[in-house]
């Protein structure tokens, strides 16, 4: 009886060590799943929300966090991108926005950035020249942004405009901006969000919403007297992919809401 347990104890002590070194060849051979975690971009300075009416003070004032990236040789870090969505009603928008912030605690990173682009539909912040994606790449410092969407009047010191390096004692109303950092929707007409100003300086592209717009939401049964106001809501978040080119994506930051009121150059 002793011999044959001591047989049969050597046979299992051969047989797990004959499973581990099956096991350490196959995880060796096939590799585990590996996640690249982004950091997001932080300090905010200006968040103004739908119901500012201080024209002033309709801006997103942000840092970025290119400083705060982990390096590696299979993931590239490409910088923060700023995402947007317009809707007619500031209920829906408010619904949206509670339910990707709460996926910032999810303990999958992107679970927030892909709530807003892959299920909301928001789109890119576009600019007259183009939709650089992302729109501020990485240059390895933390960045300050400045960015206004709409013009107030014909007010040069409240223009639309991205200010990439914005320091509020020098910029907060500079006039010599470059035209390449004036924001537009992201639409194939490059339409601005000075919404239904006919004597914008972009006459023709200044138009009013649609509801069928890629990067509208639009309540039917909102009440028809508050048709001329429209919200817009923006985040931003960092990314970065993967030598497969699988982008990765950081917790998002809210930069803020704002009202743009289409019968009215007062916004």
């Amino acid at each position: 009886m002793n011999k044959g347990s001591k047989i049969r104890r050597k046979y299992s002590i051969d047989t797990l060590l004959s499973l581990s070194v099956c096991c350490l060849l196959f995880f060796s051979g096939c590799g585990l799943d590996e996640y690249y975690v982004v950091a997001a971009p932080y300090l905010i300075y200006n968040q103004p929300t739908y119901s500012t009416t201080d024209f002033s003070q309709k801006y997103f004032d942000f840092y970025t966090n290119d400083t705060g990236q982990t390096t590696s040789s299979d993931f590239d870090y490409l910088g923060t991108a700023v995402y947007y969505k317009i809707f007619n009603n500031y209920s829906t928008m408010a619904t949206e926005y509670t339910a990707i912030i709460a996926l910032n605690s999810s303990t999958t990173y992107s679970a927030a950035a892909d709530k807003m682009i892959d299920t909301y539909g928001y789109k890119e912040l576009s600019t007259s020249s183009g939709t650089p994606s992302p729109l501020l790449p990485d240059i390895d410092a933390d960045t300050r942004v400045y960015i206004r969407l709409m013009n107030y009047q014909d007010n040069a010191d409240y223009a639309a405009k991205i200010i990439i390096g914005y320091d509020p004692d020098d910029d907060a109303h500079d006039t010599s901006v470059d035209g390449d950092y004036v924001p537009r929707r992201n639409l194939s007409k490059k339409y601005t969000f000075d919404f239904g100003r006919e004597d914008s300086d972009d006459t023709g592209f200044s138009v009013v919403p649609d509801a069928d717009d890629d990067d509208v939401t639009y309540s039917s049964s909102f009440s028809d007297d508050d048709d001329a106001v429209w919200y817009v809501d923006v985040f931003a978040v960092a990314v970065g992919r993967d030598t497969t080119y699988t982008k990765y994506y950081s917790t998002v930051l809210h930069l803020g809401s704002i009202a743009i009121d289409s019968s009215d150059e007062n916004n």
